[in-house]
């Protein structure tokens, strides 16, 4: 009877962690299907990513004065995470790292960073 039991627990074991594994690969399979769940994931993963690297950098590299509001930061974050977003929307999840390690992209997140930061008012010319 013991060895049913335990047999019946490593059988729901093994469908449970097949079942996970299978449905992060149908995730990353299908992040880049318009309206689809996979890719509302992966926009909010990667918008939130995204959000995470503008406040690193507006930190390090935006002295804050006077004339600089949390709003302001917030909006060019936000503003950034959203314009990044939509320039690689399109990439499948597993070449996004080294689309992101290219120098067209890094250029690219610089001037929409600048722009960002433009649009919302924050004085950069610390």
């Amino acid at each position: 009877m013991f060895k049913w039991i335990f047999l019946g627990i490593v059988v729901a074991i093994v469908v449970v962690i097949g079942g996970l594994f299978g449905f992060g690969r149908y995730v990353l399979q299908h992040a880049n299907e318009p309206d689809s769940f996979s890719s509302k994931v992966y926009e909010q993963t990667v918008e939130a990513k995204m959000l995470t690297f503008c406040k690193q950098s507006v930190r390090a590299n935006i002295a804050p004065d006077e004339t600089n509001t949390q709003e302001q930061y917030d909006a060019t974050c936000a503003c950034f995470a959203n314009d990044m977003f939509e320039k690689i929307r399109d990439v499948p999840p597993d070449e996004l790292d080294a689309m992101i390690d290219e120098e067209e992209t890094k250029e690219s997140a610089q001037n929409i960073m600048m722009k960002c930061a433009y649009q919302s008012g924050l004085n950069v010319e610390n």
